[in-house]
């Protein structure tokens, strides 16, 4: 070999490793994955480049439209439900309070015609005490008393007179006496109303047509 020779191959490695040099420690970017297309059907139809129009509507992506359409649906069924069950607790609070009230005026109905029934037998306990003057004082004393009360709780009496029409709505008849048929002969025991409602019908006898026998 040459000496011209083995200059040339001295230089060719020479290059060689002098390019290894520069080409260590040099770091290349990674590859980048290619994006996942979405349609946007905002630019369906247009060329690169090409403005959209000003008055063009706001068009969202369709799977954006479709999530938002089923949100809507779901919020729509859920306050349907919400107003349901509302209007059935509404209804639910007004049978119950329906219920007690009703039970409670029942109760007060029984109470104060156990009451009357007592006050009553006062006011016949005071006739036939009338000859102890003192007995009978005490016994109206308490009779009014009895009678103050079941007025501040809304009952009412009534007294229909000897002569008055039979009202069967409003009277009771117990027993049958000589005078006008279909009046009133005596009454034999008042009626009262609570709250404008017949509590218990005043009890009467009612003429039968007879004339009453001369005395």
């Amino acid at each position: 070999m040459t000496g011209d020779e083995r200059t040339h191959m001295v230089r060719e490695k020479g290059d060689t490793a002098l390019s290894e040099n520069l080409t260590e420690g040099v770091t290349h970017p990674p590859k980048r994955k290619t994006p996942v297309a979405v349609v946007d059907r905002r630019r369906v139809g247009r060329t690169v480049g090409e403005e959209a129009p000003a008055a063009e509507p706001n068009l969202k992506p369709t799977y954006v439209e479709e999530l938002e359409a089923r949100v809507r649906r779901a919020e729509e069924r859920l306050k349907a439900r919400l107003e349901e069950l509302e209007e059935e607790a509404r209804k639910s609070r007004a049978r119950v309070e329906k219920d007690l009230e009703k039970r409670y005026a029942d109760r007060e109905k029984g109470l104060l015609l156990d009451l009357l029934d007592i006050f009553d037998d006062l006011e016949r306990a005071s006739a036939l005490a009338a000859s102890e003057p003192a007995v009978a004082e005490g016994l109206k004393l308490v009779g009014a008393r009895v009678a103050r009360f079941l007025e501040s709780r809304g009952l009412r009496r009534f007294a229909p007179g000897a002569g008055e029409d039979f009202d069967p709505r409003v009277m009771e008849a117990v027993a049958l006496q000589p005078g006008p048929e279909g009046r009133v002969a005596a009454l034999l025991q008042p009626g009262y109303t609570l709250g404008g409602e017949i509590l218990r019908p005043a009890r009467v006898a009612v003429g039968s047509g007879e004339k009453a026998p001369s005395a």
